[in-house]
């Protein structure tokens, strides 16, 4: 594995970097960003199956109907035209099974904390939903699993669960 991508052991995708052509649209731009994610699921799908792994079928979780539009549709479109052929291969791999796209609304994109600035409850939600620790500072008392923040989101949760 390379060890740019690595850490701990772990794989791990993620670009920071300004993407390279100034869009025109946000579905352009999200329908950019689903080309770059396609190439690591399929990075990724490879290694799973030279590793002889198992797994399902990759699913892309977009925020843009706009954007999961233009793979369903082939062909060029009106509003389209200009994006580059090599952004299509989202298109492609949705069309041989090698991907699947679903859509998901702003409020649960999960990936948004690596992009956005996040308030405390919903930072909190999104970082139990990646499944990662909080960092206990040197000061705090170890024994003390839970912040503020998730105390408060949690309680915020429970009661939008009960109505």
């Amino acid at each position: 594995m390379d060890r740019d991508r690595t850490r701990d052991g772990c794989h791990h995708s993620h670009s920071g970097q300004k993407q390279e052509i100034n869009a025109l649209s946000t579905c352009e731009a999200e329908y950019i960003a689903m080309s770059e994610a396609t190439k690591d699921l399929l990075w990724l799908s490879g290694l799973c199956k030279e590793l002889e792994w198992k797994h399902s079928v990759p699913l892309l979780l977009v925020d843009n109907q706009g954007a999961i539009a233009l793979t369903a549709k082939p062909g060029k479109h009106s509003k389209s035209k200009h994006i580059d052929n090599k952004r299509h291969m989202v298109r492609r791999n949705v069309e041989l099974k090698l991907l699947t796209t679903q859509h998901i609304g702003t409020e649960d994109m999960v990936a948004d904390i690596m992009t956005k600035a996040l308030g405390a409850v919903k930072f909190a939600r999104f970082r139990r939903a990646m499944q990662v620790l909080p960092v206990l500072s040197e000061d705090s008392d170890a024994t003390t699993s839970t912040t503020s923040s998730e105390a408060a989101a949690s309680s915020t949760m429970d009661e939008a669960a009960a109505s």
